[in-house]
């Protein structure tokens, strides 16, 4: 381990009021819910590929290569600076939202344009923890979310930039030969909640498991409460046991996860619409 000297830590509080946040339950059967493969002519693709906000709740199906909501254009917007490029719909979504104060009543009405616009859906692709059993037509899901420097929270994005130089240099060369990285992560934490983990089980006797390739996402359906989005960041300078200029930039997104799914990244198939967060 090494000393992280705290460089500059920054807290952006968007609203005034804090107030407790509920997970709502979200129970769908899973047979109904996986499309056929292969399936990309309908309404409901059509609607999938655009739809923001709580409407999404309501398809059967998603347009293939589906992407979601960018967490770093979600918290860019909420910063107040959006990248060049980055698209308009969710800026004004995070502006509509900011625009009007934070009560109890709007977080009730679950239908309410306010509470649409607070919705967000991130797509987390999975390389382990998804497994069918052929003779038993049963699929399991066991699958960590949980951010490295902070396991209570979900890690929904993280980039590194720049080369380590551990092992290539000392401390007193590092930054002269250009040993310097960035880390952006990305997190979301539930207030109160510690539950990080995707578990799912199930008969699937219809599931395609040698279609798919194991390409698969987590998708997780997320309204943003206040104070909506807080900045750390941390600067630690080359030691000789990690000679390296590291620049740690932690961005953490305030809400509650409305609900999780399995989907099939290439196709857009919604495998299962019942994947639930534990500890």
């Amino acid at each position: 381990m090494y000393l992280l000297k705290r460089g500059r830590s920054t807290a952006l509080c968007i609203a005034c009021s804090l107030s407790c946040v509920s997970v709502s339950a979200f129970a769908a059967t899973a047979g109904a819910s996986a499309a056929p493969r292969g399936a990309h002519a309908g309404s409901a693709v059509e609607v999938a590929s655009g739809v923001t906000g709580q409407g999404i709740m309501s398809v059967d199906a998603l347009a293939p290569n589906f992407t979601g909501d960018d967490p770093e254009h979600v918290r860019d917007a909420l910063a107040g600076h959006p990248a060049p490029g980055q698209p308009a719909s969710i800026t004004s979504r995070v502006r509509a939202f900011l625009s009007r104060p934070f009560t109890k009543a709007q977080h009730a009405a679950s239908q309410s344009s306010a509470r649409a616009d607070r919705t967000f859906t991130f797509v987390i692709p999975v390389s382990y923890g998804v497994r069918y059993l052929s003779k038993k037509k049963v699929l399991t899901v066991n699958v960590s979310l949980a951010a490295s420097e902070d396991p209570s929270a979900i890690l929904l994005k993280e980039t590194v930039k720049g080369q380590s130089g551990r092992k290539l240099v000392v401390a007193a060369e590092a930054k002269e030969k250009g040993f310097v990285q960035t880390f952006d992560s990305i997190q979301l934490k539930q207030e109160g909640s510690a539950r990080t983990t995707v578990r799912f089980s199930a008969v699937l006797p219809n599931f395609d498991h040698e279609h798919g390739n194991g390409d698969f996402a987590i998708v997780l359906i997320c309204t943003l409460a206040p104070p909506y989005l807080t900045d750390d960041i941390e600067h630690s300078a080359p030691t000789d046991e990690e000679p390296t200029d590291i620049t740690r930039r932690t961005s953490t997104l305030h809400g509650h996860v409305d609900a999780a799914w399995l989907i099939d990244r290439n196709e857009g198939t919604i495998i299962s619409k019942r994947l639930r967060l534990v500890k």
